[in-house]
């Protein structure tokens, strides 16, 4: 059991690994000006679309880590509920909203910080989770 809860919180930290390193990337092919409406700190729709594929695949590598570390399927499950209670918590958990306009030039962090998401898109975050780890860890499973 030590062994897939182990597992469970290394493929957590892959996707956490390979979301932040795809985001960077992805900031960096969209930049501010893609990333937002104009003027504004409202997602675009390409941010949005781009964020969503990202978490999939981070959720895929991170099943697929797990499956490879587990003695057996369970370390995917308990993966799994944690996607899900974490995912909730985040969802639930106040935003700030940035004030004032946006400027031209902002950096990740500050966009990270300041970004205003549609309200789906925290509870949708889960379920993207979700179906990455089980599709990630599918094959590998015990």
């Amino acid at each position: 059991m030590l062994r897939n809860i182990l597992a469970a919180i290394v493929g957590y930290i892959a996707i956490v690994a390979v979301l932040f390193a795809l985001s960077s990337l992805l900031w960096l092919l969209l930049g501010p000006s893609r990333a937002f409406q104009p003027g504004t700190w409202e997602v675009a729709g390409g941010w949005i679309l781009g964020s969503i594929g990202l978490g999939f695949v981070g959720a895929y590598i991170g099943g697929r880590v797990c499956a490879r570390v587990a003695h057996d399927a369970k370390g995917a499950t308990i993966l799994i509920a944690m996607m899900i209670v974490l995912g909730v918590v985040s969802a639930l958990m106040p935003v700030e909203m940035a004030a004032g306009p946006r400027p031209d030039d902002v950096s990740m962090l500050e966009a990270t910080m300041s970004a205003s998401q549609p309200a789906w898109l925290p509870w949708l975050n889960p379920l993207i989770g979700v179906v990455g780890v089980w599709l990630g860890s599918r094959k590998l499973r015990a």
